[in-house]
């Protein structure tokens, strides 16, 4: 998470959402960078507005606009499919090595879900329980140029992003009765990313 005091933005970072690369090139810029640890680097927009907003409040009169990615729902299950093959987890309850993608997703869908496929909702993570309330601006992450465009001109320099964390390629193959599967489970997720902005010009 990042916070802009000047520009009250605020930039809630999306796991496997290209967050790295835009902390990387942001982190200089902000006046609050929670990084490092998981929990804090991806803060949550409930735990954003129960907590730190608060926090942020003591210091301006008004609270800043919330901003975060959100990834197509498939291809961020398949990011953290290629993720967890890395050979660090190898033999670790969390690790995909051993796995198709199909049995990824068939694991992501199961309740209880196994270790290797816990690893959340983008709508959840996104959403305040509270009031169903979501981030302020919420962009595509394939629009990745529009974000840049809006960051640069909402913070007054110019944004470059490199790529980091970058997995490793594999077959992310489904079957269409599978992925029909995950679309309904994820419906949510879904028309939250149709939604999504995907270009400067919706704003």
């Amino acid at each position: 998470m990042l916070y802009f005091h000047k520009h009250a933005l605020v930039f809630l970072a999306t796991p496997k959402a290209g967050s790295s690369a835009i902390e990387k090139a942001l982190a200089p810029h902000a006046d609050i960078v929670f990084q490092g640890d998981p929990m804090l680097k991806h803060c949550t927009f409930q735990r954003y507005k129960w907590q730190v907003e608060k926090t942020i409040l003591l210091f301006t009169t008004a609270a800043p606009r919330s901003m975060a990615l959100i990834r197509q729902p498939e291809d961020w299950l398949g990011s953290w499919f290629r993720y967890r093959r890395r050979p660090w987890l190898r033999g670790s309850a969390r690790s995909t090595r051993e796995m198709s993608f199909e049995q990824f997703v068939q694991a992501y869908l199961a309740d209880p879900q196994p270790d290797c496929a816990n690893v959340g909702r983008q709508a959840r993570f996104l959403t305040n329980p509270a009031d169903g309330a979501t981030v302020d601006i919420l962009f595509q992450y394939e629009a990745m140029p529009a974000v840049t465009e809006f960051l640069s001109e909402r913070l007054g320099c110019e944004v470059v992003l490199q790529r980091q964390n970058v997995s490793g390629t594999c077959d992310l193959a489904l079957s269409s009765a599978l992925r029909s599967q995950l679309e309904q489970h994820l419906a949510e997720d879904y028309e939250m990313h149709a939604r999504a902005l995907a270009s400067v010009a919706a704003l």
